[in-house]
C-alpha cells in the first residue's frame, strides 16, 4: 500500500457495520437541556473515525471537535472534499479514535460523545446574547475544558481554585 493509500485509509465515515455515534448524539441532544443551544440552532454535526491513534502531549486523543474550515488557497478544495464526503458542510466535525470506539462499552461511547458535545457552543456576545451572522445563522464556536490541572498539583496544594472546587463538588454530587 502506498503512502497516499495509507493516508486515505486513516479516516472513515461511520457505516452500517459500526455503532454509529450519531445515535448517541441525537439521544443526548433530546435528553440534555444543557445542549439546547445545539438543538435550537440546529447545529449540523458529522462524525469521522480515525484509524490510527493520535497522541498529543503524551496522551492519546479519543475524540476531538473541529470547526471544519480552512483559510487560504485550499479553502475551496477543502469545502469540496467535505461536501463530497458528507453531502453537506457540517458546523462541527467530530473525529473519534476508531480502536477506542470499537473496544469501548456503550457508556464509554456515550460519555465520549457527551464530552465532545460539551466543546460545541453557540457563541455569545459581551452581553451574553447569542451571536448570529448577517443571514440569521448561529455563529458556532469551541469551548475548552472547565479544568486543566495536574493531579500532582492538587495533591500538593488542594482545591486552590474555584474551577477545581466546582469540579470536585460536581464529582461528589454524582455518587
Amino acid at each position: 500500500m502506498s503512502d497516499d493509500e495509507m493516508m486515505l485509509d486513516m479516516y472513515s465515515v461511520p457505516g452500517d457495520e459500526d455503532v454509529n455515534p450519531r445515535a448517541y448524539y441525537d439521544q443526548l441532544l433530546a435528553d440534555c437541556p444543557e445542549h439546547s443551544d445545539l438543538a435550537d440552532g440546529e447545529a449540523v454535526v458529522d462524525f469521522l473515525f480515525v484509524r490510527d491513534p493520535v497522541v498529543m502531549q503524551g496522551r492519546e486523543v479519543l475524540g476531538a471537535v473541529h470547526l471544519p474550515a480552512v483559510q487560504g488557497k485550499l479553502k475551496k478544495v477543502f469545502l469540496w472534499m467535505i461536501i463530497s464526503l458528507f453531502g453537506r458542510l457540517p458546523d462541527f466535525l467530530v473525529t473519534i479514535d476508531k480502536q477506542y470506539w470499537d473496544s469501548g462499552s456503550e457508556i464509554d461511547q456515550e460519555i465520549l460523545i457527551y464530552h465532545e458535545m460539551c466543546h460545541m457552543i453557540h457563541q455569545v456576545n459581551n452581553e451574553g446574547e447569542l451571536r448570529f451572522d448577517l443571514y440569521g445563522n448561529p455563529i458556532w464556536g469551541l469551548r475548552g475544558h472547565d479544568v486543566e490541572e495536574f493531579t500532582q498539583t492538587v495533591q500538593r496544594y488542594g482545591a486552590y481554585s474555584n474551577e477545581i472546587r466546582e469540579f470536585i463538588n460536581a464529582a461528589n454530587r454524582k455518587d
